[in-house]
């Protein structure tokens, strides 16, 4: 819930507060680019697909668990947490609607689905490995 909720508060942010957050932390990586020798300069609208990727990475992560914590099933997990996932990334663009100078796109949405979908395979994956090493043990 704290992760949906960040996420929903960043989207409704009006476009000069979101563009004033996003440019605090692009001068901050560009800087720490810059001292490890990396000539490329990051610009803010792949910053911002990239706090996309990343916030449902990390949303993904924590529903996947909860969820698997539920079903102990690997597939029931991902047809469980993926939609949610989905129908969280649709609401998250539509309230970008509403605030002044913000749009919505269909991008994002897959953006954050892929997100949403290497969290769930990590998850899966950890539980796989987990569950095969708890069978090798007895």
């Amino acid at each position: 819930a704290a992760a949906v909720a960040a996420i929903f508060y960043n989207s409704s942010l009006d476009a000069d507060e979101s563009s004033e957050q996003s440019s605090a932390l692009l001068i901050q990586i560009n800087r720490i680019l810059c001292s490890f020798g990396i000539n490329i300069e990051i610009t803010e609208n792949v910053l911002r697909k990239m706090a996309h990727f990343t916030e449902y990475t990390i949303m993904g992560a924590l529903l996947s668990t909860t969820v698997y914590l539920y079903v102990h099933k690997r597939g029931k997990m991902l047809l469980i947490a993926l939609p949610i996932g989905v129908v969280v990334a649709t609401c998250d663009e539509l309230i970008q609607l509403i605030p002044a100078g913000r749009s919505s796109e269909l991008r994002d949405v897959l953006i954050d689905f892929c997100g949403i979908l290497f969290a769930a395979l990590i998850v899966t994956l950890i539980t796989f490995l987990r569950d095969r090493r708890r069978k090798g043990s007895q």
